[in-house]
């Protein structure tokens, strides 16, 4: 039996806790996977396909949001036990696959080295299969939109699900006291383009934002993200 951390965002899409973050679970006739968790996450996702009934072949595949470790730690992991492919945004694909350096938080000289060794071990390389752009549709749940929200980080996406009413946003926004904002100003590498990215998201038509370090927000999602982008500079 899954735990009481774990909850329906939507119509057989399942928001699944992980140390620091969640991953989200699409349970259609295959099964699609969106992020994998920090390092150390893959257990948590296997034992939950394993209580839904679902086995690993039935994973079609992995979809990741961004490339920070939260996300993407997990998906090396993964891959060693499941056959799906893997999508990320083109942007990001050389950071997950170990071609390039991910982004170092504090640039100094005497810190290089050991950010990039402590990097790695908490990003180890990964395979890409699928370079996801903005507007690709995947056919999953009726159609599973990818939405590219750069700011945070490059290539972060959204997924748009309009037949479930339901966005899944990962780290394009945060809630705090009651109240959507936009994403972490210290943990974005352009937080201006990320608020700039914000306003994408009013055109659609949503009832449920799915948040991958919040519970979900239900039922006048839309027109609170549209009341954020008012006040927004």
């Amino acid at each position: 039996m899954l735990d009481n951390t774990t909850r329906f965002v939507a119509p057989q899409v399942l928001q699944l806790p992980v140390p620091g973050s969640s991953v989200f679970l699409l349970l259609d006739r295959r099964v699609t996977i969106v992020d994998a968790g920090p390092v150390g996450s893959a257990g948590r996702v296997l034992r939950a396909l394993r209580l839904l009934g679902r086995a690993a072949d039935e994973v079609e595949q992995i979809v990741i949001t961004h490339y920070h470790p939260d996300h993407v730690g997990g998906l090396a992991g993964l891959q060693r036990h499941l056959p799906a492919r893997t999508g990320v945004h083109a942007v990001e694909a050389p950071v997950v696959r170990g071609e390039e350096p991910p982004p170092l938080p504090i640039d100094h000289p005497l810190l290089r080295h050991p950010a990039r060794l402590l990097g790695r071990r908490l990003l180890p390389p990964a395979r890409v299969d699928t370079l996801l752009r903005d507007g690709d549709e995947l056919p999953v749940l009726g159609g599973l939109r990818v939405v590219h929200l750069p700011g945070h980080t490059p290539g972060h996406i959204a997924l748009y699900l309009p037949e479930r009413g339901l966005l899944i946003a990962g780290d394009a926004l945060q809630v705090r006291q009651g109240r959507l904002i936009p994403p972490a100003r210290l943990a974005s590498e352009d937080w201006e383009e990320a608020v700039r990215s914000l306003r994408r998201l009013t055109g659609l038509d949503f009832a449920v934002l799915a948040l991958s370090h919040f519970p979900p927000w239900q039922g006048d999602a839309r027109a609170e993200l549209e009341r954020l982008t008012t006040r927004l500079p």
